[in-house]
């Protein structure tokens, strides 16, 4: 059975330079259909980040999140907005 959701090498940096903070960088997560995952951590540690990318409220700088097999930024923003409101 495929996962329910599958991020691949998941980046999203914001800033430049001094500036720059890596708010999820290079983040591989599995969440099997049917199981419970939490995601915890400091603040500031990119946790709602890295849920706006699961999410599709956000585009990544680079990675793949797959929800049902299907990766979600290959849709256009207008696909992608029919898709969250089903899944």
């Amino acid at each position: 059975m495929k996962p329910m959701v599958e991020i691949r090498n998941l980046k999203k940096y914001y800033g430049k330079g001094e500036n720059l903070v890596k708010a999820v960088d290079h983040t591989n997560l599995t969440i099997e259909r049917g199981k419970f995952t939490a995601i915890v951590g400091r603040s500031g540690s990119g946790k709602s980040t890295m849920l706006h990318l699961m999410g599709g409220l956000d585009r990544p700088d680079k990675g793949r999140v797959f929800i049902d097999g299907e990766d979600i930024f290959r849709l256009k923003d207008e696909q992608l907005a029919v898709f969250r409101r089903k899944k």
